[in-house]
């Protein structure tokens, strides 16, 4: 085994104690029962029109936890301009619901149950407190027994959608079952929300797949006004309406321009690269992302340097608030 990458492959699983080579730590069967209860399915359906249709599909379906004696947790792209919500219990009960909130900063979501849930809501835990290495457990919809998972690591996650966290949950093994999974430490305290299967849990360097959990800490300061008034306090973030990816020689390619945003209207196109953001050579998203936040929150006015054609062109453009883009669900 001489190749290089074999090689750093090897070194960092042998070095690093996965959870599948470590003795299983059981949890005490009353914390196990008040997990597989509090995990409800979440089955969404919008309008055919709606702009997240093309991306995220018409019908939906994931997890949610059960937070307060009416309200589920779970991943916001489930929640994007829904017109229905049914929320099925373990016990098969379908639950109408209404869609309550959907914060994106965190990029995770609430539902308001429009009858008596009658299921104990777990407790929130400490999401920056866990140790990495460390044992987590996650359920999701539909699933008879926990599975044992070791995060892994805290690397910054930037998706090619304006997306980013600094410091998400990775976890080993990958489960296909993520979407909204509830992710629990070893109190049956409720620390993330399942959102992604990734290839590089470790970053490019070692490409090993597992999956990416939102913090519920990044909820916690929030949640009172999203829950009273379905939105944060305070300015929304800026957001373009790019969805791009880095350049090998520098730069980042536009993949998808969203109809309406503030770069369709000032002529972005795809297939253009963006060079500059307020004069600044952008190199990589999580470069662009952390610019973009420090022009200020939506409404504010910058410029990009873009190249279309070999030629270089100034544009001028106002960011804008993502959910004045979305059509808004009825049940808001």
């Amino acid at each position: 085994m001489n190749h290089p990458f074999l090689m750093v492959l090897c070194a960092g699983l042998l070095a690093w104690p996965l959870a599948w080579a470590q003795p299983e730590q059981a949890l005490p069967s009353p914390t196990v029962q008040r997990i597989m209860q509090s995990v409800v399915s979440v089955q969404t359906r919008s309008d055919e029109q709606a702009n997240t249709a093309r991306t995220l599909g018409q019908q939906r379906l994931g997890s949610g936890v059960v937070i307060a004696p009416d309200t589920v947790l779970t991943i916001g792209y489930l929640l994007l301009e829904a017109e229905t919500v049914d929320l099925i219990d373990h016990q098969g009960r379908r639950i109408p619901g209404q869609v309550r909130a959907v914060d994106n900063t965190s990029g995770l979501g609430l539902i308001r149950a429009l009858v008596p849930l009658r299921l104990e809501a777990v407790p929130l835990g400490d999401s920056d407190a866990l140790p990495t290495p460390g044992k987590l457990w996650t359920l999701g919809q539909r699933e008879s027994e926990l599975t044992a998972l070791e995060l892994v690591s805290r690397r910054p996650f930037a998706a090619v959608w304006e997306y980013w966290l600094e410091a998400p949950l990775m976890t080993l093994p990958a489960v296909n079952n993520w979407s909204g999974a509830g992710l629990f430490d070893q109190r049956g305290r409720l620390v993330g929300i399942g959102s992604l299967l990734v290839q590089d849990v470790f970053g490019d360097q070692v490409p090993l797949p597992g999956n990416l959990y939102v913090p519920v800490n990044l909820i916690k300061d929030p949640l009172p006004e999203l829950l009273r008034q379905g939105k944060s306090l305070g300015p929304a973030p800026s957001w373009l309406g790019i969805s791009s990816q880095a350049l090998p020689g520098g730069g980042l390619s536009v993949l998808r321009v969203s109809p309406n945003s503030p770069a369709a209207q000032s002529g972005i196109m795809v297939g253009d690269t963006l060079l500059a953001l307020q004069g600044q050579a952008l190199d990589n998203l999580p470069d662009f992302y952390r610019r973009l936040r420090a022009v200020g929150p939506a409404g504010s006015t910058l410029t990009l340097s873009i190249r279309r054609e070999g030629q270089v062109r100034q544009i001028e453009l106002v960011t804008a608030d993502r959910n004045q883009s979305l059509k808004r669900p009825s049940s808001i």
